[in-house]
This record gives structure tokens, sequence and C-alpha cells, in this order.
């Protein structure tokens, strides 16, 4: 598997090799991880234990560089300027979005080995890395709860699991919050990828509902953010729930 940022990773070989460890582990234990080394996501180096990166790759991750909206994350051009024109011009149902890094390169890959390979050790890797990301960045503030972006039921059959909830269960656990399915999607929708902008709202509206639960200050949890529609449209339902404040928590920055 090739990242769009033309970064080399070995998905397939770090799979296999953790795959004849996990079949193993119950038997031969540490002797295994000698004979099947599990190898870095990134560069294809054999790792000592189940890591998912070796520690120089981790620490090259890219980070969201240039002028960028102070609520959604997005691009802004004008240097003089800290809000996106959706930000800047209306109501936001979130109170801030707080991504890890960008989509394209390594962080996309990442996503990738999560949703379509469905590798665990990746799945962990990223939720300890969220929660570090959610107790370091003031914005969040504190936070009573952490729920996640739904499926429906079709949805979730089709892929076999629903990632978001899969993080957020991660970084609830690590944060020592309760983890609460506050939201639930009514309909299945087209994939938001294969919109325009202007489509992604319209496909969203309506398709979620909330799950009767007290209010406070939310953490929602999504694999992705592009242009902020999903995270938009099940932020507002919270809050019209009466949730006072919704942080939105992703991995990558569309």
């Amino acid at each position: 598997m090739t990242t769009s940022g033309g970064t080399r990773t070995s998905s397939s070989a770090w799979r296999r090799s953790c795959s004849r460890l996990r079949s193993l582990a119950q038997v031969l234990a540490a002797p295994a991880g000698l004979l099947y080394p599990p190898e870095c996501l990134r560069c294809g180096r054999a790792l000592p234990s189940f890591r998912v990166l070796c520690a120089d790759c981790a620490e090259d991750l890219p980070q969201l560089e240039g002028n960028r909206c102070l609520r959604c994350g997005a691009p802004v051009e004008d240097p003089l300027v800290d809000l996106c024109t959706s930000c800047g011009t209306r109501e936001r149902g979130f109170d801030r979005v707080v991504a890890l890094g960008p989509y394209e390169g390594p962080w996309g890959g990442l996503v990738r080995a999560l949703k379509f390979d469905r590798e665990t050790a990746v799945c962990r890797w990223l939720c300890a890395r969220l929660a570090e990301a959610a107790l370091a960045d003031p914005s969040i503030g504190e936070i009573d709860w952490v729920t996640f972006v739904p499926m429906t039921w079709a949805e979730r059959r089709a892929r076999g699991f629903n990632q978001a909830r899969r993080l957020a269960r991660g970084v609830a656990r690590r944060l020592d919050l309760p983890l609460r399915r506050s939201l639930r999607k009514t309909r299945r929708t087209a994939p938001q990828a294969s919109l325009p902008a202007a489509e992604r709202r319209r496909n969203l509206r309506g398709a979620y509902r909330a799950v009767p639960s007290r209010g406070g200050r939310v953490l929602l949890v999504d694999d992705i953010c592009t242009t902020g529609s999903t995270a938009e449209a099940c932020a507002r339902t919270l809050r019209e729930a009466g949730c006072a404040s919704v942080s939105v928590l992703v991995v990558a920055r569309a």
C-alpha cells in the first residue's frame, strides 16, 4: 500500500507478520516475536515488539501546517483571518475540531489500515495518540463523556465494524470517561467523499437522531474530517438534544 503523499508503507507484510504472531502467541510467546517480528507500517523496519511504527517514523509524522481555521482546522488563505468562510459566517454545532495530522500521507495510510485492513494494533496506537491530543489541547477543555459518529445497521454490516466507535472506545478508556452511544443514524447516505462540498450537507440532512441522554460536554470521535459536514450534522443534533458543548476529535483532517 502506498499513501497519497508518496510514503512507502508495508501494510500487507506487517499484517502477515502480526497474523503469524497472533496465531503462535499463546504457545510460543516471546520466541514467536523473535521468529516473526512485526514491521514498521511506514518503512518496513523490523520492530522489537507489537508496535505499529518505529520510533523514527512515529516522530516524523506530519502536523497540520499553514494558516488554519481556529474552529474547524480548514486551510485559510489570508494569514490575517483566523476563521474560514464557513465558521466565520454562520453558527457551528461544534466548538472545535482537533486532528492529529493531514490525511495526505502517512496519517491517511494509518486510517486506511484501520478501516479497510481492520488492523487492531493500528487502532490501539491511534487511540493512544488521540487521547494524548485530547489531554494536550486546551481548546477541548473539560469533557463529561465520549461518543462517536454512528453508522446504520446496513453500513456497519457492509464494513464489519464501525471504526469511529472503536476509536471512541479506546479514547474513553484512556481518558477514564464514559462512552455513550448518543447518536443513531436513521438512513443510509451516499459516501461523503463522492459528493461535492455543497451536496454533503444535503446528503446528511436529518440523517442523525440523538439517543436520549443527559446533557453535558461531549467529545465526538471520528476517523477523518473532510469538509466538516458530518461533524456539523452530528454536533447540531447533540446540541439540540441539550448538550452544552461538542468538541470533535479525529485522526486526520483532509
